[in-house]
């Protein structure tokens, strides 16, 4: 007699392109950055980059959501997501290859050199064309109780790319903006064609049918609080508070966050795992609270326990990171998703436009400031995530 197999709870494969269409947008994205500075100053734009990148910020408060949402409505005509996210993609490579050239050809014609900083905006609006509806897939490819795990691999692969920047930064302005640009763009397009190879389109069976669940203003709005806050509190504690407490340590910054970040990425695989064994909501509360307590003693402690300190902070923090956006993806219908995944992504960018436009000169905020913010910003989320089973799935709408 056959036994019949129960249907994947993950589909892996598929789970593997997304990932690695994640690693290609945090290399991509951190290329541009490195860049970026050096590109405007030689057309004559120096200073101008912080106010490039709030502009794009800020269209990314629109363009999220918009295209989110606008890839669910493809789904629902086409059954599939993918030609959306495939014409970003192609946009945003041939853009990314479009600005060095150029910068090497256009030099020589002034009266165009403010094409220049267009191009960088319209190649960061490609991005956010496709950042959302990609993401959305997520939820196509785990079922709820299991997205935490899949949402470590997204994590363990986006991290391992960006724990290059500290100590790479050199090496890849040597390259040379053609080379570099280039190669990005063709990682870019290599991640969209590999997931295209493994079938997009399909969708986990899910026993629990979340596609009759009602649409409700305060779960959207719930959304745009997560990313909101998630967004400062990250910037806050990666950008500001942990370069600060690792340099008074005395030791090698660069490679010490180098380190760290990886470190990161990896804890994001257990984390994964143990949010799926107890509760998402209950490892990133337990996540949150940690990482809120843990900025105390490290603000004040000058000794080598930091490093344990600063281990146990890694560790709680990848319960936050592994957490959020499956939480967020639990407040609306499966035929939702890249609605509130751009929701998620828009309020990320309008802290994000926020903080910049703010603090002038990044990485200058006081330790005692930086810490002070992340503890009342992390234990906000813990308090919003506390009561959105108290909020949330009644019958009636906001």
């Amino acid at each position: 007699m056959s036994q019949s197999q129960s249907p994947p709870s993950v589909l892996w494969f598929q789970l593997i392109g997304l990932s690695l269409i994640q690693g290609a947008i945090t290399l991509t994205w951190l290329l541009y950055r490195l860049y970026l500075p050096q590109l405007l100053a030689d057309f004559g734009f120096a200073g101008l980059s912080a106010t490039i990148l709030i502009i794009e910020n800020a269209l990314g408060i629109i363009l999220e959501p918009v295209a989110g949402n606008f890839s669910d409505r493809q789904r629902y005509w086409m059954g599939t997501r993918f030609p959306f996210i495939s014409l970003g993609v192609i946009l945003a490579s041939g853009l990314f290859i479009a600005i060095p050239t150029f910068f090497i050809f256009g030099q020589s014609f002034k009266n165009l050199y403010w094409i220049f900083p267009v191009l960088l905006i319209l190649w960061s609006v490609a991005m956010a064309l496709f950042r959302s509806p990609a993401t959305a897939l997520l939820a196509q490819y785990a079922i709820d109780t299991k997205l935490p795990q899949a949402m470590s691999l997204l994590i363990f692969v986006g991290g391992i790319v960006g724990a290059i920047r500290p100590i790479s930064s050199e090496f890849i302005l040597s390259l040379g903006a053609g080379i570099t640009f280039t190669l990005g763009s063709i990682v870019l397009l290599s991640s969209v064609g590999i997931l295209r190879a493994f079938n997009p389109d399909l969708t986990v069976f899910s026993p629990v049918d979340n596609s009759q669940k009602k649409l409700y203003l305060k779960h959207l709005i719930l959304i745009g609080i997560l990313g909101f806050f998630m967004a400062l509190a990250t910037r806050l504690l990666l950008g500001e508070f942990a370069p600060k407490v690792i340099q008074s340590l005395g030791v090698n910054v660069k490679w010490m966050m180098f380190t760290g970040l990886l470190l990161l990425a990896f804890a994001s695989i257990p984390a994964g795992l143990i949010a799926v064994k107890i509760g998402n909501h209950k490892a990133t509360l337990i996540g949150l609270i940690a990482t809120a307590v843990l900025l105390v003693p490290l603000t004040f402690i000058s000794h080598p326990i930091l490093f344990l300190l600063i281990l146990l902070l890694i560790v709680s923090y990848s319960f936050v990171a592994n957490g959020i956006i499956p939480i967020a993806f639990s407040l609306v219908p499966s035929q939702k998703a890249g609605l509130g995944i751009g929701i998620y992504f828009g309020a990320f960018s309008l802290a994000m436009a926020g903080y910049d436009l703010i603090v002038k000169q990044p990485g200058k905020v006081n330790l005692f400031v930086s810490s002070a913010l992340g503890i009342m910003f992390f234990l906000t989320l813990a308090i919003v995530i506390r009561l959105i089973p108290k909020l949330t799935f009644s019958n009636q709408t906001v």
